[in-house]
């Protein structure tokens, strides 16, 4: 059962629409944030909630709601979840829009039940397509993802961003790579703000792996020994395909699955 806050409101049940008047539905304007669940509990909630602001202002979406209000309703909604799960939160667009600002954007919040994970996509890992174009407006979490969407093949996950041959970050996950004692990410200013990915260096760091913030370029990528992507809901996944070349030996690697486990035992200290 999906709960969700709306006109200020929690409720259960059949989802409440917008209005079609929405620049949402009619340009496409709204940002995102999302924070995963753990037993009824949100994680990393204050990180998430910064980059939904950084994303609302470079959108000159105006907030309607303070972040400690925001904050207190992905408690208040996970907790009514009382299970694993995503809350998503959203700013849209609204009826007006004014000189290229929306000063009376619409405010919700969604809070969905989550299955653990296909085993095989941890034991397997996942293929990634290659993507030669850069995100668009790639600094903000915005709701649209057609570009990435109707270019992903079969028998992959979803595309990798490549501009000009370097890679950035995935569709919907930031991008790892493990090449001889170095973890390599694209640096921040290339790509979208990444929950999981700023809680996974920390970790790297702390147990003095080395991690670059750099692109890897598509010419790199027979020299790399593993991937993975990270994300809210799968968390660390391996990447064992790219494009048409396989990662290192194509199966999981071990920096891979050590992170993985250091992230699982990070997750208690960063509940919310």
């Amino acid at each position: 059962m999906t709960v969700h806050y709306f006109n200020g409101e929690f409720n259960e049940g059949p989802l409440p629409g917008l209005p079609l008047s929405d620049l949402a539905l009619h340009r496409g304007i709204a940002v995102y944030g999302a924070a995963r669940i753990y037993g009824g509990r949100p994680f990393a909630v204050s990180q998430s909630l910064e980059r939904f602001e950084e994303s609302a202002e470079l959108c000159r979406i105006s907030m309607p709601i303070k972040a400690k209000e925001i904050s207190s309703v992905i408690k208040e909604g996970a907790s009514r979840l009382k299970t694993d799960g995503l809350a998503k939160f959203f700013l849209t667009g609204g009826d007006t829009e004014k000189n290229g600002t929306f000063p009376k954007p619409r405010f919700f919040a969604l809070f969905t039940p989550l299955k653990a994970a296909p085993k095989k996509i941890y034991s397997q890992g996942v293929a990634l397509s290659l993507l030669p174009r850069e995100r668009e407006f790639f600094k903000a979490m915005t709701i649209n993802y057609l570009v990435p969407f109707i270019n992903k093949t079969p028998d992959t996950l979803e595309p990798l961003h490549c501009p000009e041959g370097e890679i950035t970050e995935a569709a919907t996950a930031s991008f790892f790579a493990v090449a001889d004692e170095n973890i390599i990410t694209a640096p921040d200013h290339r790509i979208l703000r990444g929950v999981t990915r700023e809680i996974v260096i920390e970790i790297a760091r702390e147990q003095g792996l080395n991690v670059e913030t750099r692109c890897l370029t598509l010419e790199e990528l027979p020299h790399i020994t593993e991937a993975f992507i990270t994300e809210s809901v799968l968390e660390i996944a391996p990447v064992v395909k790219i494009g048409d070349s396989p990662v290192g030996n194509g199966k999981p690697g071990p920096v891979t699955e050590r992170l993985a486990m250091l992230f699982k035992e990070a997750i208690p200290q960063r509940l919310d």
